[in-house]
């Protein structure tokens, strides 16, 4: 319900900066660097879906297997989870827009 009306977004980038868990990035001059979760949009809505990632990584094959894959990568605890949560809201975008219930099986 924090979200509202799924359609008022045209794809998951824009769920996840209402989230506030889009990268930031760092311009000066001619270079660009990434930078941290910007923490720009909805701070209660970026705090349930961080709280949901423990359970996925515990309780679900697909996104255990993710969070492993990002810590492989030499990533954080915390970072590796907010990476989960973005998962989670490409998730949930898919499945609103294709009007389908939740399958474990089928998530790649």
């Amino acid at each position: 319900s924090e979200y509202g009306d799924i359609s008022n977004f045209s794809k998951p980038s824009q769920m996840l900066a209402f989230a506030g868990l889009e990268p930031g990035v760092n311009d000066s001059g001619t270079e660009s660097h990434g930078g941290r979760m910007v923490k720009r949009g909805s701070s209660q809505l970026r705090y349930v879906l961080m709280n949901c990632a423990l359970p996925l990584i515990r309780f679900d094959m697909t996104f255990a297997a993710y969070y492993a894959r990002k810590r492989a990568e030499g990533k954080p605890h915390r970072v590796a989870m907010s990476h989960v949560a973005k998962k989670l809201v490409r998730v949930i975008f898919a499945l609103e827009r294709q009007n389908t219930d939740f399958v474990a099986q089928a998530l790649r």
